[in-house]
């Protein structure tokens, strides 16, 4: 259970609703964090690496046990590689060498090949092994989720792109956006409900954030500005929320809202944040050190906290991408600066489970929250107490002890001043706290 903050109790209305109305903007404006990004703890978890090899990898994307990124031979030579990680190899998608700027859906690969027309979009299907290319040339930088690939369609830095969709079902295409200025890096929501992309100047500056989305009736798709505030970046989306990161006052920060708008939330962390992701509950994203480099970083936005996946002093990460809730496991991938100013690409597949610590500060938190009478209080809280500074000096049986008390200490308030709803909160929170120490 967690009973963490007002952001916390917001995010959660947030998670549950695509139309819920958030009041408070003020208490929005900012979700804090840590001032000190080197307090946060690392993630625990298993890094692998997936494509180490000669030349450049990059790009990467994932989804469940996929993972697609761009290898450049460097003589002239670019292809889409797919890791599947319930086999541990590694396989090449059939091309031209032209090929690159992937995203997959787990069974689907999207990509961008050159040939002597200039730019299109393939489907490359994983199990028969076939590639499907959809449109006509000048289509790039392609996107997938549910039966839509959103892709930019408009070749060049100088060159006037729009967003188009294209419906895998119905085999048709439909344009998002309508103006005079280039549009860019499109993404889809898992389910394909929600499309999002960045439109900027010409100089790829002073980008906007839009974003389209299915209509309650199943029909066509209704576009809307997110974000004109600043220069905005890396928009993604998990089909109720929107994430970007914008630079306003000097800075790049990450910024969230739903789908339906219009309150803006910013994670306020220090240093510049770039690349974030959505999955799921989970954010992640790179994030500035003292020594300029970047690290990478997850926000969990169901408990309101921040972990460091990364820790390399003078070594830059870049282009993250996540997968949340995949057979039980959630995965990142992202790239590294190698030897010879290519890069390499690596996964680090995590579950988070909250501390003892964690689970102790909350069940304390509940405690408060019932506003119970002062002596009915401080007797439970004093047992929680107990626990956690047994737990603190490593002394296992005392914890156990303690939170054995406060489960009795509980059951004996039933239908005097606690609920058997509030009873079974705390029995429930303080049992597994058990589990989680290996009581006996």
């Amino acid at each position: 259970m967690k009973f963490r903050t007002l952001i916390f109790l917001l995010i959660v209305a947030v998670l549950t609703s695509t139309t819920a109305t958030l009041n408070s903007r003020a208490a929005l404006n900012n979700v804090e964090l840590p001032a000190q990004v080197t307090s946060i703890p690392m993630l625990s978890g298993t890094k692998q690496a997936i494509g180490v090899a000669p030349g450049s990898q990059t790009n990467p994307s994932v989804t469940c046990n996929v993972a697609t990124y761009t290898n450049d031979d460097f003589d002239g030579s670019s292809s889409i590689h797919y890791f599947d990680f319930a086999t541990n190899t590694d396989h090449v998608v059939p091309g031209n060498g032209l090929d690159r700027l992937s995203d997959t859906d787990g069974q689907q690969i999207v990509f961008t090949q050159l040939d002597g027309t200039g730019d299109h979009i393939g489907i490359y299907d994983i199990a028969s092994q076939t590639t499907t290319f959809i449109g006509s040339s000048g289509n790039s930088d392609p996107a997938l989720g549910g039966n839509l690939v959103a892709f930019r369609h408009g070749e060049g830095s100088n060159v006037i792109g729009d967003i188009i969709i294209y419906d895998r079902n119905t085999g048709g295409f439909l344009p998002l956006s309508y103006n005079d200025v280039p549009d860019w890096s499109p993404a889809v929501s898992p389910d394909g409900n929600v499309v999002v992309w960045q439109t900027c100047q010409l100089d790829h500056a002073s980008c906007s954030i839009y974003a389209s989305a299915l209509n309650s009736d199943g029909t066509l798709f209704r576009s809307h500005l997110v974000s004109g505030t600043g220069d905005n970046a890396s928009p993604d989306t998990n089909g109720q929320l929107i994430v970007y990161t914008s630079e306003r006052n000097g800075e790049n920060d990450i910024y969230f809202q739903t789908v339906a708008g219009p309150t803006e939330m910013n994670l306020s962390i220090p240093g510049d944040q770039r690349d974030v992701r959505i999955a799921g509950n989970l954010l992640v994203f790179e994030s500035q050190m003292a020594d300029k480099s970047y690290d990478v970083f997850v926000y969990d936005l169901s408990t309101a906290r921040l972990y460091q996946v990364t820790n390399t002093p003078g070594v830059s990460e870049t282009l993250s991408d996540i997968v949340a809730g995949c057979n039980g496991v959630n995965r990142i991938v992202y790239a590294v600066p190698a030897t010879f100013g290519d890069f390499d690409v690596y996964a680090f597949t995590f579950q988070l489970s909250e501390s003892i610590t964690d689970q102790l500060n909350d069940l304390t938190t509940l405690v408060g929250s019932f506003n119970l009478h002062d002596g009915t209080e401080k007797s439970l809280i004093s047992k929680l107490q107990d626990a956690l500074v047994a737990v603190n000096s490593s002394d296992t049986a005392t914890a156990c002890a303690s939170l054995t008390a406060f489960i009795n200490a509980s059951q004996a308030q039933l239908g005097k001043k606690l609920t058997s709803d509030q009873v079974k909160q705390l029995v429930d929170g303080a049992t597994q706290v058990k589990s989680d120490l290996g009581c006996q």
